[in-house]
């Protein structure tokens, strides 16, 4: 972990797409990469958003200087879909070997 990672907050959610929505969810993740969605994220304060998927598994990842950013960020509906269903805070990194589905990280 880098110093500046070492003073920033990190939010864990672990959970899954609804089976009935991987088309909504494939439009979201483009959504993500638009330049709506990347303004999205700058403007929601966070320094590193990174969602991982494996099938209908989803890990995401985000962080903050500010832990009242994470909690303001979880609570935000524009990037928590309703087809989300949450499953459990996620108490460990992924491993380093597997790939985000789509990361930003502020500059």
């Amino acid at each position: 972990m880098s110093e500046s990672e070492a003073h920033q907050f990190s939010g864990r959610w672990r959970g899954s797409i609804r089976s009935d929505a991987l088309d909504e969810h494939a439009t979201f993740v483009e959504r993500l990469r638009s330049e709506e969605g990347l303004d999205l994220l700058r403007r929601c304060g966070l320094t590193y958003y990174a969602l991982y998927q494996a099938d209908h598994d989803l890990r995401i990842i985000f962080r903050s200087e500010k832990p009242s950013i994470i909690a303001g960020f979880l609570r935000n509906p524009r990037m928590w879909p309703a087809y989300w269903e949450f499953s459990s805070p996620d108490q460990t990194e992924p491993p380093s070997d597997e790939l985000p589905l789509f990361v930003w990280a502020r500059e």
